[in-house]
């Protein structure tokens, strides 16, 4: 596959897709090396500051991970507690679960304030 000039997405955008999809589809199982940022530019046709912006976004996905001077390696989806899609999707979707997170322990202590209120009136009468 090649960076498309008609494509209207970014480079890294379209990269980060396809690398993506294959990763979903079985083509980079989980455990296996992920390609070298060397790899990937020649196959890709890109300089490597795209290729590396591209990983960096399968990176923050949970897809892709470094271990030191192992390499990096595809990470299982299933197992991520991440959510998968574009950076701006992923941020969303972590402020969402901050904002549930944070109504949940509200309700928690709404509940508590009510049980206190009533056991307070059941023994001022």
């Amino acid at each position: 596959m090649t960076v498309s000039a008609d494509d209207p997405r970014p480079p890294r955008i379209q990269i980060a897709d396809a690398l993506r999809e294959e990763i979903a589809s079985g083509q980079l199982p989980a455990g296996k090396r992920f390609p070298t940022i060397r790899d990937l530019t020649s196959r890709f046709g890109v300089a490597q500051n795209t290729v590396q912006a591209a990983v960096e976004i399968l990176k923050s996905e949970g897809l892709v991970a470094s271990y030191g001077n192992r390499g990096m390696f595809v990470e299982d989806p299933a197992d991520s507690k991440e959510p998968a899609g574009s950076p701006e999707f992923v941020a969303i979707s972590r402020h969402l679960a901050a904002l549930d997170e944070a109504v949940r322990s509200m309700a928690e202590r709404l509940q508590e304030l009510e049980t206190e209120v009533r056991s307070a009136r059941g023994q001022a009468q």
